[in-house]
């Protein structure tokens, strides 16, 4: 008995050292990642800047901003001015465009102007008319004469006046069926009826339509002839709905002719219509024009620039803006590569600058490219500020994120292939191409030659080039190609940043359906 109560005291002493052995060791242990976690901690709160930096800003050394081709610009007072680019119609001048009438019932007996596009000056002769009432009225014009020369030394003045008035009354009726004052004075001077008389142009212009001819029976309600004076033509352009706000009456307008590039002429302004076309929303504007040579034909498409002159006023380029469609942000530049952001109010978009309204003050400098990299950076800043705040994200809480298993595998997927790209469209083929030929994050040349369905490059085209990246809140940049000697239309695009970005390219010729597709660039 006693040796049984020997062995059970000998296992609860054994029991009770290893329990309190364990119950140390976890407790050391637990004290460990702590103390760890403390010291990072006071690490993170010496670091230099932290406390001072407002909410949402962002620090880039100058190391950085070179590789992310991070550029500065002054917000300062300049003049904007903008070219609004359009193709348009020639048109008739409709207060130039007369119809001919004959205002009589009668018979063609000659005809002068006998075809269609015959240019005619006012008061040229047009055709000459036999009508009984006009043989008529001649006649009674004759006897008005005679009976005013006989009754002219009558003593009584009633007789006297009524003779002259007869006389007045059928000339009239002659001037109003538009027989000319010289005919009516060579009748008075013979004293001998016409059977046929002239009927003259009441304007100078082309005969753009005719329906008459020899011996044909005319009546007042038949249109012989339609004449348009082209010395002054009309030119109805689209502007697209963005653009209207931009256009006034009066503004100076220029354009020239696809087969004729270096003649350029000059014009204005001259009516804004009250309303859209529903299918392209577009609308419709008046460009007036002088066409002394009649170069200008109806019917015939043109390229046409407005000039728009807004004055000078407080202005950053487009770039330095970041539009995410509720709010639109401009980054200022601190100093010592600190980048504030700033929510801006802008006007019109000219020429590739802004109008500030307010939000910047003058003089003070902003990021003028990758806006959308330092948003970014912005918002992570934002959201790890709100983060460190929120109850269990404390340094210890996060102690054991480092080590997650599969964070390190995640890779980015790789961007499509450098190269020439080529896609047929209607009867072109476009091929978009890159100066360097390995685009690469930065400046490069975005190049696209047109070529028809011969291989003849197209020198005629209108082109536009945007391109973005498919990253939210990321604003595509958009600009102008112009022609260079071989044949390519070229811009400079600044892909700020590695990865895959999206080219859309735009063409539009006169009398050519507009065409616009894409491609996609890799930038290494």
């Amino acid at each position: 008995m006693a040796k049984s109560l020997k062995v059970v005291w000998v296992l609860i002493v054994g029991l009770g050292i290893f329990a309190g052995g364990y119950f140390l060791g976890m407790n050391a242990r637990s004290k460990e990642p702590q103390a760890t976690s403390a010291a990072k901690t006071d690490e993170m709160q010496g670091m230099e800047g932290m406390p001072g930096m407002a909410p949402g800003m962002v620090m880039v050394s100058q190391q950085n901003q070179q590789l992310l081709g991070i550029k500065t610009a002054a917000v300062e007072r300049r003049a904007l001015s903008q070219t609004i680019r359009t193709v348009g119609n020639v048109t008739y001048d409709e207060t130039r465009v007369s119809r001919v009438h004959s205002k009589i019932d009668g018979w063609v007996e000659k005809l002068y102007v006998d075809y269609t596009g015959k240019l005619i000056k006012k008061g040229q002769p047009l055709f000459t008319l036999y009508s009984p009432d006009l043989l008529a009225t001649q006649q009674e014009y004759l006897l008005a004469l005679k009976a005013r020369d006989r009754l002219a030394q009558s003593s009584i003045p009633e007789v006297r006046s009524g003779a002259v008035s007869l006389v007045q009354a059928s000339k009239s009726r002659l001037s109003l069926w538009d027989i000319s004052d010289e005919q009516i004075q060579e009748i008075e001077t013979t004293r001998e009826f016409k059977k046929a008389l002239t009927l003259y142009a009441p304007h100078s212009g082309f005969v753009i339509k005719k329906d008459i001819n020899e011996g044909m029976k005319v009546m007042p309600d038949k249109e012989l002839y339609t004449i348009a004076d082209l010395s002054n033509v009309w030119i109805n352009v689209d502007i697209y709905e963005h653009d209207i706000p931009l256009i006034k009456v009066g503004q100076p307008a220029s354009l020239n002719l696809s087969y004729d590039p270096g003649k350029s002429f000059t014009g204005k302004v001259s009516y804004i219509y009250p309303y859209l076309d529903e299918k392209t929303r577009t609308l419709k504007v008046r460009l007036e024009f002088l066409n002394p040579d009649f170069k200008l034909k109806p019917d015939m498409y043109v390229n046409a620039d407005i000039k728009v002159d807004a004055g000078k006023h407080m202005a950053v380029p487009e770039e330095a803006v970041l539009n995410s469609g509720i709010r639109k942000v401009a980054f200022v530049d601190k100093g010592n590569g600190h980048f504030e952001p700033k929510e801006v109010k802008l006007g019109a978009k000219m020429d590739g600058y802004y109008q500030v309204l307010s939000g910047l003050e003058e003089g003070e400098k902003v990021a003028a490219s990758s806006a959308f990299l330092l948003d970014s950076e912005s918002r992570l800043s934002e959201a790890m500020g709100a983060m460190a705040g929120m109850p269990g994200m404390s340094m210890a809480g996060m102690a054991g994120m480092e080590g997650m298993k599969g964070m390190e595998e995640m890779k980015m997927d790789a961007p499509t292939k450098s190269g020439p790209q080529e896609k047929k469209v209607q009867d072109l083929t476009l091929t978009l191409s890159t100066r360097p030929q390995k685009a690469k994050a930065g400046e490069n040349v975005l190049r696209l030659k047109i070529t028809d369905k011969a291989g003849n490059p197209v020198k005629d085209a209108q082109v536009a080039f945007q391109y973005t990246m498919s990253m939210k809140g990321m604003v595509a940049s958009k600009a102008d190609a112009t022609l260079s000697k071989d044949g390519f239309y070229e811009i400079k695009a600044n892909l700020g940043m590695q990865g895959e970005w999206e080219v859309t390219v735009s063409v539009r010729r006169a009398g050519q359906k507009p065409i616009q597709e894409k491609f996609k660039v890799a930038a290494r």
